[in-house]
C-alpha cells in the first residue's frame, strides 16, 4: 500500500486514481448501513495549499473523491478551503499536528450557499469527508469541526484510503 500511495502522491501516476478510488466503497457501506433514516448524501475532499497543488500537479483527495462518485452516483462538492500553507503533517507529531491544522480550512462560497439552502430544506444530509491517508485525524477533525460549527445537524464521516 505504501508503494502504490508513494507511486500515486509523489511520483505523479496519476492512472492509480482508478485502483484507489474504488477502494474507498468498503468504508463508505460500513457509514451507509448505521441504519438512519434516509439522507442526502455528498462527498467532498481535503483540500492542498496553493504551494501543495503546484508542487504535485494535482490534489489526490480530489482524485479519490470523484472517483468514488463516479462509482456511487453521490454528488461531490468542493467544499473547503484552505486558508493557509502548513509544511507536510507526515514529519510532525501528533501534538503538533493538531496545533497546525486548527484554522486551515473554511467553507467556501459556493459550499456554504448549499449546505444553507438543505439546512432551510431541513433535509437530513451526511457528508463523507475524502482524504488519502488517516494518520492522527487532526485533518479530518478539523474538517468536521469547521462543518459542525456551522451546521450541526449534519452527520459527517471521514473516508480514507489508508491508515
Amino acid at each position: 500500500m505504501k508503494s502504490w500511495l508513494a507511486l500515486y502522491k509523489y511520483r505523479g501516476q496519476e492512472r492509480l486514481k482508478e485502483v484507489l478510488g474504488p477502494m474507498l466503497m468498503h468504508a463508505l457501506q460500513l457509514h451507509r448501513a448505521d441504519g438512519k433514516r434516509e439522507s442526502t448524501e455528498y462527498i467532498t475532499f481535503v483540500p492542498l495549499s496553493k504551494e501543495r497543488f503546484d508542487e504535485r500537479g494535482f490534489n489526490q483527495a480530489e482524485q479519490l473523491a470523484i472517483e468514488l462518485g463516479k462509482r456511487t452516483q453521490i454528488p461531490v462538492l468542493p467544499l473547503f478551503e484552505r486558508t493557509r500553507h502548513t509544511n507536510k503533517q507526515s514529519l510532525k507529531a501528533r501534538a503538533e499536528r493538531v496545533e497546525d491544522m486548527l484554522g486551515v480550512f473554511r467553507i467556501a462560497s459556493v459550499g456554504m450557499e448549499g449546505l444553507q439552502r438543505l439546512q432551510r430544506q431541513h433535509l437530513s444530509v451526511k457528508l463523507f469527508i475524502v482524504d488519502d491517508v488517516y494518520t492522527t485525524g487532526s485533518t479530518l477533525n478539523e474538517c468536521a469541526r469547521v462543518v459542525k460549527e456551522r451546521f450541526p445537524a449534519i452527520e459527517v464521516y471521514g473516508l480514507n484510503w489508508a491508515r
